[in-house]
């Protein structure tokens, strides 16, 4: 009974904490949003000044451990995959501590340093994050360490080939990108690959038809846009539209035309593993939930929350930062968005969508990372527009500073041109599928 409950009491706090609706003024709201929104009315006074030291301190330690390869970051593979990084990563990093020293001491051209531009991403939306990340890192290991994802996606096993032409082993690994990390259900996802539990084309419709951000990263797009208030509405939407898209696109190009070779590392298929004589669905889901948390405890829950936290403030904030600064010059002084946008922006007309010219950005820059659709979004005026900005920025999937990037360092054999194809086309689907949520919550 004991180690059970070790399943249970974490996991129904996780939900609790993330997907229960709570009244709020008017609005719902959940436990975590509540707790996020004290907080930044709290440490209000101190945050961006926090924010600026942590971004800086992040580019200073990835130049050192980059540069220098310090062994106790080197020995360590979380360190390691965390500082030892890409040149583009660490430009990145390093612009946005110099960006966001200029923009908080207003050094420099205002072009930096105004509220239209840098000011919007350093001085509004990273003390935000940082409140964001701090919560929702404390918690998300509720969600993904005590066996919920391995009791639902037991269960789930039966849906995934009709569904979605896939393995029912598959169900545990899609679900560790909805309800925990895109990049670890692609890394995952990866491995098995290699090993031979999926093929060349079940690998691909997994990276690409899972990937979606997390609940948890849901809910910092709906912040970051202004609509905290709409995270369950954001959140029905974006997974209503990747649940159709899952559906669809494994029977279109160009997933329908990658065959069912395995040219992992194994070179070979390994059978799936049946449900054991004995056991109903229901009892192997039971069984393989209280497996997983078994063992698991409170040094999990801060070993996840440390290395999630530090990989959200290190990876995130300094490209948000950083790129965002760089977008939103580039949009405010310059029409190149509004010109490669443009299709977009007629389509989004089409549908009725407010602010389609201003929208259609984040449909583009969506596929280089998601925070810069919310960018875009946090700086519509309506509702409509920031929501659609929100869902664009995980309805992609693709987004070329993590997921992308991972896939084409990976065996699955999708390659530059490929993952931009399947990201246009999931796009371009998008603006049909979100337009009557938009209508129906907006």
């Amino acid at each position: 009974m004991a180690e059970i409950l070790r399943f249970i009491i974490p996991s129904a706090l996780g939900i609790i904490l993330f997907l229960v609706p709570v009244p709020q003024d008017g609005t719902l709201n959940t436990i975590l949003g509540i707790i996020i929104d004290w907080a930044k009315e709290t440490f209000k006074p101190f945050l961006t000044v926090a924010a600026m030291v942590l971004v800086v301190l992040s580019a200073v330690i990835t130049l050192y451990a980059s540069l220098a390869r310090p062994n106790f970051i080197v020995k360590s593979q979380f360190f390691k995959d965390l500082f030892v990084t890409r040149p583009l990563w660490i430009t990145s990093r390093v612009l946005g501590a110099v960006f966001f020293v200029m923009i908080y001491f207003k050094i420099g051209p205002e072009a930096i340093w105004s509220m239209d531009t840098g000011g919007t991403p350093a001085l509004v939306l990273a003390p935000s994050l940082l409140v964001i990340f701090s919560v929702l890192a404390a918690a998300v290991s509720l969600l993904t360490d005590f066996g919920l994802m391995e009791y639902i996606g037991t269960l789930a096993r039966p849906l995934m080939h009709p569904l979605f032409k896939l393995p029912g082993r598959s169900a545990i690994d899609c679900l560790a990108s909805w309800l925990g990390s895109n990049s670890v259900g692609v890394v995952i996802t990866t491995r098995l690959h290699d090993a031979g539990y999926y093929s060349d084309r079940e690998a691909s419709i997994i990276s690409i038809s899972f990937s979606v951000i997390s609940v948890a990263y849901i809910y910092v797009m709906a912040d970051f846009v202004g609509l905290p208030h709409m995270y369950f509405q954001i959140l029905i939407s974006i997974y209503a539209v990747c649940f159709i898209l899952a559906v669809l696109t494994p029977r279109i190009w160009p997933f329908k035309n990658i065959p069912d070779t395995y040219s992992g590392r194994s070179g070979q298929r390994i059978p799936e593993r049946e449900i054991p004589a004995g056991y109903s669905l229901k009892d192997w889901a039971l069984t393989s939930a209280v497996e997983r948390a078994k063992g698991e405890g409170l040094n999990t829950i801060l070993k996840t929350c440390y290395q999630t936290f530090s990989f959200l403030i290190v990876s995130t904030m300094p490209l948000v930062v950083s790129w965002g600064t760089i977008v939103l010059i580039i949009a405010t002084y310059t029409p190149v968005f509004q010109w490669i946008s443009l299709p977009f922006a007629w389509l989004l007309e089409l549908v009725k969508i407010p602010e389609a010219y201003k929208v259609a950005p984040a449909f583009v820059l969506a596929y280089a990372d998601q925070f810069l659709a919310a960018v875009i979004g946090a700086t519509c005026s309506t509702v409509a527009g920031k929501f659609m900005c929100a869902c664009i920025s995980a309805t992609g999937i693709i987004y070329m500073t993590e997921i992308g990037v991972l896939i084409l360092n990976s065996s699955i054999p999708l390659n530059f041109w490929k993952l931009t194809a399947i990201y246009f086309v999931r796009a371009v689907l998008s603006v049909f599928l979100l337009a009557p949520f938009v209508f129906l919550f907006c």
